[in-house]
């Protein structure tokens, strides 16, 4: 390695440090909470035909059995700011206090919860034989994070969220033959996850304003263990067909809930089950040329499995939220072009259903169908390194709320009405090294 390169290498890593520190913090931008934001060169795609292309190591999380297609030991980074806009606005939320119905909830009608967040990657892959490969990455394929002003009139539901889901995958593949490889990934997930709500007082004669509320606070971590399984087929030099499945993931959150309320403050453990959904990808990617290739793939989600956050507390008593997710699709096309000898442009259209419904979506995940316009590009620095960069904009289907909170003094309910307005833009930055 150069001394030019050595000094490339180390500003990127003085660069990718902090997306890497605040890993899995960013705010969803795929279905649910589920992040795709694990290579720039993908992104710029929109992710059509990630699970067939071996562009660069990266390209693992998507399908281990890619990891074959590589043409040297490489090691590849990226960071992503993903600057998301989700508007909340009330459409009529009340409360019902013992025998007053009605109540109108005081607050501000509109909130902007979601503010810019860093995400990254790292991924790295070597030959152990001509036909094995092996490799790790570091990614976040869940995440969340969302903060509301106190006051808002959607508080009761909540105020705050995260969710953090680090993944480390160590991966093999194996070339079986000239046209089929299959690959395997274990997956080792660190999560971590916090939410926040105000509680109502029911004694406030003004009935529920903020400046009575307490609150609910609830966080907990696990360690929990998964797989992945790719094939990939190319029966001629120019189709590569890949299809890849990465397994459901249970995570067992332990931590603490802490209640705040008539200047009181009290704190128990708690214990809650985050339901992750198994991801099947089918893709492919056809040599038009030898400048020119055309991409696709269908995502399934299954995201049936995040049924409710059942929160089982300390003294006995469990809080149920119900959140009745759907299975959903994702489908994506896009083409990369080789310009020239140092150049590689790319561009997509994706488009996503979410797996919410308007009866059960929250104001912690205010999620709704959208679409994906993407674009980018790769350039060749040196004969080892050169960097990408990749621009996404999602365009967000406006949805309604409609949830209600129960809570136990004096019988309250409230009932949280409003809809929801969202669009992202995603800018990602990386850089490869082949050895």
């Amino acid at each position: 390695m150069g001394k030019k390169s050595a000094s490339i290498l180390k500003l990127g890593a003085s660069l990718l440090l902090p997306c890497l520190v605040g890993l899995g913090g960013g705010a969803a931008d795929a279905a649910g909470f589920y992040l795709g934001e694990r290579s720039i060169k993908a992104s710029g795609t929109g992710f059509a035909g990630a699970a067939a292309l071996s562009d660069d190591a990266s390209f693992m999380s998507f399908n281990p059995a890619i990891l074959t297609g590589l043409k040297s030991a490489q090691i590849t980074g990226g960071g992503y700011i993903i600057a998301p806009r989700a508007v909340v606005s009330n459409e009529g939320s009340f409360a019902n206090i013992g025998p007053y119905t009605g109540l109108p909830l005081n607050g501000s009608a509109r909130d902007q919860a979601f503010k810019p967040q860093p995400s990254g990657f790292l991924a790295a892959a070597m030959p152990i034989t001509e036909d094995v490969w092996a490799g790790i990455s570091v990614s976040a394929p869940f995440g969340l994070k969302n903060r509301y002003d106190e006051d808002y009139f959607g508080r009761y539901d909540s105020t705050q969220s995260s969710i953090m889901v680090i993944d480390i995958a160590p991966t093999l593949a194996w070339r079986v033959t000239d046209g089929l490889s299959i690959g395997g990934s274990l997956s080792m997930q660190r999560s971590g996850v916090t939410l926040v709500s105000a509680i109502p007082n029911p004694f406030d004669p003004a009935g529920p304003s903020a400046a009575s509320d307490g609150s609910f606070r609830v966080h907990g971590t696990d360690w929990a263990y998964g797989y992945s399984l790719g094939l990939l087929f190319e029966p001629i030099d120019t189709v590569h067909l890949g299809v890849s499945y990465r397994g459901r993931v249970k995570h067992r959150l332990h931590g603490t809930a802490t209640t705040t309320l008539f200047g009181q403050t009290t704190e128990q453990g708690v214990a809650a089950d985050l339901n992750l959904p198994d991801v099947i990808a089918v893709a492919a990617a056809f040599d038009v040329t030898p400048r020119l290739t055309l991409l696709a793939q269908l995502n399934h989600y299954g995201w049936n499995r995040f049924k409710q956050i059942q929160l089982d507390l300390a003294d006995g008593t469990t809080q149920v939220s119900p959140e009745n997710y759907r299975n959903s699709l994702g489908g994506s096309v896009g083409a990369k072009y080789l310009a020239n000898d140092r150049l590689t442009l790319r561009a997509g259209v994706n488009y996503d259903e979410t797996p919410t419904l308007n009866n059960n979506r929250s104001t912690r995940v205010p999620d709704t169908n959208r679409w994906w316009l993407a674009v980018g590009l790769s350039y060749q620095l040196m004969d080892q390194l050169s960097v990408d960069v990749s621009y996404m904009h999602l365009l967000n289907k406006s949805g309604a709320i409609n949830r209600t909170s129960s809570f136990p003094a004096l019988a309250t309910t409230i009932n949280t009405i409003g809809s929801t307005d969202d669009s992202c833009n995603v800018f990602g930055l990386g850089l490869s090294h082949n050895f």
